[in-house]
């Protein structure tokens, strides 16, 4: 009897303990009526109970809350609530709604932590006018909605910027997503929502469902990252409603595909990822296209494709058929003309480069070359063989590789009265192409794209000398054929045929000291080259064909090159020569070429 009587005294107690442990955190919570600082760690409920409250969580103090919300606004007549979570701080829910702004307006600004064990560690039902700062090392996330907006309860005027991490946890279920930012049903999406993410800012989900859901008449800039770390054929960004904008920014990263809902009109998606960058984005749904920078973007998704080799081969054809010149003028004031002999005019090291102009899309880029040049005189004439290793930079990932070889023929001067002098060579080049683009089809939100394919081209021009002071007067003409080729992924060419005209002037003088068997000297050109074939580029991405066109700008150049010799003569061993090329041209491309080499009659 005695035991039976013990049993249900302890099961009393028993109960009583739960009943306490359920209902204590009910029990326990504090009315905020006033600016708090909460500097150690605690597990009341914050109630804010009156307008224009200012909590601040500081100190690696933390509010920890089992079951229930951890700070809310009593009702919606409460408005002005700013809360301030400083570094090492936190605040945590094992229930859903961990910080609930119950309808007024609520300022957070967070560097710590907020995050609840379940769904939902920021719930923006019913408000109007919330705005959340996510500073860098700052935290929000959830097993399920980190950040939820109910259209159902009027929410609108949301305001997020986010340089810290915010994600959800969970990997499976409806309630995947980061930021949701509309009803459930999806029927009435939340108004006026700005989404910034910033360099720092990292936002990305586990599960199937879309990383951001966005409403209507909002927007979306993403300088950072966003991710749907589930698969890439799941959705980074959902936008629900419409007349809403998606602007990808800088180097900023998103994986995962971005929707328009089926039926919705006005989105936008705008790229500012800088002249000349390439992308490929997988979309779904209408969207209208817009690139910040003037680069061309092609429907069929969202790509575009830097133009940096298709546009530049004039630019480059006309530097090699100025190199030429330069490199004939020198050889028939050598020795080795002069002889009859081979001359191997040693390695010839050139660095150029070309400034961004936003105005026509001249992309900027850096060139570097080694060249050697071996000249072989026979009668009147002279073989030339030309091979050169170069790498031409641009500014926006994309680096090209090219070994060129040419052959070709010099005719000595004739005995007209024209002193007439003429060259014409012909050869190949292999090209090797490398771009980093950014993608949402792959993990990492990039993609390196390799190209390899063979040009051709012939160099050939007529020189006039003037024996008086009246310059010299040179016509050239250069061209390069190009063949069909395709990129490892989403870019292929079509064929391309370049033709320059060149007209220039040139001058050489000298001063030579037989006793030192030393001379020193110094020549100008002046060219002016102009593009003479149609300036299209035919291309295609992921199949879509378009169409580029260079501006009226880029089909044109005046060139001014200068060069400063020394010869430094060594009996009958050889010679010396150190020669400096300077230039600079009205596509603001500036350049510097060295020359020094020991040149041997062989």
């Amino acid at each position: 009897m005695i035991f039976k009587n013990f049993q249900q005294i302890i099961k009393k107690i028993v109960l009583i303990l739960l009943f306490f442990l359920i209902f204590s955190n009910k029990l326990y919570a504090a009315d905020v009526d006033e600016d708090t600082t909460i500097s150690s760690d605690t597990t009341a409920q914050q109630v804010v109970t009156e307008n224009d409250v200012d909590i601040i969580l500081t100190d690696n103090a933390s509010i920890t809350r089992t079951g229930q919300k951890a700070i809310k606004n009593t009702d919606g007549d409460v408005t002005g609530t700013t809360l301030t979570i400083h570094s090492g701080s936190a605040i945590t829910s094992t229930g859903a709604n961990t910080i609930s702004t119950e309808g007024g307006e609520f300022t957070i600004t967070n560097s710590g932590e907020i995050s609840t064990s379940v769904s939902k560690a920021i719930n923006l039902s019913s408000s109007d006018g919330v705005t959340i700062t996510n500073n860098s090392g700052g935290v929000i996330s959830a097993n399920g909605y980190a950040i939820l907006g109910d259209a159902s309860n009027t929410t609108d005027n949301i305001t997020i910027d986010n340089s810290g991490t915010i994600f959800s946890s969970i990997t499976t279920g409806s309630t995947s997503t980061a930021i949701i930012l509309d009803e459930y049903n999806n029927d009435n999406p939340i108004p006026n929502t700005t989404i910034t993410n910033n360099a720092s800012g990292s936002i990305y989900s586990e599960g199937p469902k879309a990383t951001i859901k966005l409403g209507t008449s909002s927007t979306i800039t993403n300088s950072g990252s966003i991710k749907n770390n589930k698969s890439v054929d799941k959705n980074s960004i959902e936008l629900i409603g419409n007349n809403n904008t998606v602007t990808l920014k800088d180097e900023g990263i998103v994986v995962g595909k971005i929707k328009a809902a089926s039926g919705t009109t006005g989105n936008t998606l705008k790229f500012n990822h800088g002249l000349g960058k390439s992308y490929y984005y997988n979309t779904g749904g209408d969207f209208t296209l817009e690139d910040l920078d003037g680069n061309q973007v092609v429907k069929g998704s969202a790509g575009s494709v830097g133009q940096g080799g298709s546009e530049t081969v004039d630019d480059l054809l006309g530097y090699k058929s100025l190199n030429i010149r330069k490199s004939l003028n020198k050889f028939l004031k050598s020795e080795g003309f002069k002889n009859n002999k081979t001359e191997w005019q040693g390695i010839q090291a050139t660095s150029l480069e070309r400034k961004e102009h936003t105005n026509n899309l001249a992309l900027g880029y850096e060139f570097y070359s080694l060249g050697v040049n071996v000249m072989r005189p026979l009668e009147n004439k002279n073989v030339i063989a030309s091979f050169e290793y170069s790498e031409q930079d641009f500014q926006k990932d994309h680096d090209i590789t090219r070994y060129n070889i040419l052959f070709g023929v010099h005719y000595n001067e004739s005995e007209n009265k024209f002193k007439d002098n003429t060259f014409i060579l012909a050869g190949a080049t292999l090209n090797e192409g490398e771009r980093k683009i950014l993608t949402n089809t792959t993990s990492s939100g990039t993609l390196k794209i390799f190209d390899e394919y063979e040009s051709f081209e012939i160099h050939t021009g007529k020189k006039f000398i003037n024996k008086s002071l009246i310059p010299n007067i040179g016509t050239n003409l250069s061209y390069s054929y190009t063949p069909q080729h395709s990129e490892t992924k989403y870019y292929s060419w079509e064929d391309k045929h370049v033709a320059n005209f060149s007209l220039d002037l040139s001058d050489e003088f000298s001063i030579e000291r037989e006793k030192s068997k030393s001379k020193f000297g110094i020549g100008w050109i002046l060219d002016y080259r102009t593009l003479i074939t149609d300036s299209k580029t035919e291309y295609s991405v992921k199949g879509t064909k378009a169409t580029y066109k260079q501006d009226d700008d880029l089909t044109k150049e005046m060139t001014l090159s200068v060069n400063i010799n020394y010869e430094k003569k060594f009996y009958k061993f050889g010679k010396i020569l150190i020669s400096i090329d300077g230039k600079t041209t009205t596509q603001e491309v500036s350049s510097i070429g060295a020359n020094i080499s020991f040149i041997k009659i062989l």
